[in-house]
């Protein structure tokens, strides 16, 4: 009999870039995830907007959620989302006050939320080009669009030599050290899933 192939995770990206980044690993990894952007990337998402997000038809409800992502794996009742599926809401921090921030980042502005459990903020301080930076991780910025340029980062090895998932974990020891960000809990996940 056939393993059912379940979601693992569903990732709200910020922008372009980081939806660029889970692109490339979901493709590499061959790792079931969704991702959801605005209009593609191209809108960014505010830490200040993330609760309209979990308030739309996809996210609203449990049964809205399973509705509209229908292969979630359930508990042996069928009534609750396996504790091992995640949410993960990857933002820039640049654009909101340090209040909202510390919510974001300690959860607080989901508890009222039915996926609270499931929710797991990952921040980029002040924005994922710096945490980059600071991790002494080589990309190009690419073309203009609208208002904003966006990073590629993929391959990282300029010669192409090294397979994906060697770059994908170079990618995460680089960001482990780095504390303005927990970038690299997503990468653990994706790298520990696609096993």
């Amino acid at each position: 009999m056939r393993k059912i192939n379940y979601l693992k995770a569903v990732v709200i990206v910020h922008g372009k870039s980081e939806l660029q980044i889970c692109q490339h690993i979901k493709q590499k990894l061959r790792l079931n995830i969704e991702i959801e952007s605005d209009k593609h990337g191209e809108k960014s998402i505010q830490i200040t907007s993330i609760k309209n997000i979990l308030n739309n038809k996809k996210f609203k409800t449990q049964n809205s959620f399973l509705n509209n992502f229908n292969i979630v794996e359930l508990d042996s009742k069928g009534k609750k989302i396996k504790d091992n599926f995640k949410i993960f809401i990857i933002m820039d921090t640049d654009d909101c006050t340090s209040e909202q921030k510390e919510k974001f980042i300690n959860k607080e502005m989901f508890k009222e939320h039915w996926a609270y459990d499931y929710i797991v903020p990952i921040y980029n301080s002040p924005e994922l080009e710096t945490v980059l930076t600071k991790a002494h991780v080589k990309f190009e910025k690419v073309g203009i669009k609208r208002k904003k340029e966006y990073i590629k980062l993929f391959p990282t090895d300029s010669k192409y030599e090294k397979n994906d998932i060697v770059q994908i974990e170079e990618l995460l020891n680089n960001l482990i050290s780095i504390k303005d960000t927990n970038l690299d809990e997503f990468l653990k996940f994706c790298i520990e899933k696609s096993k």
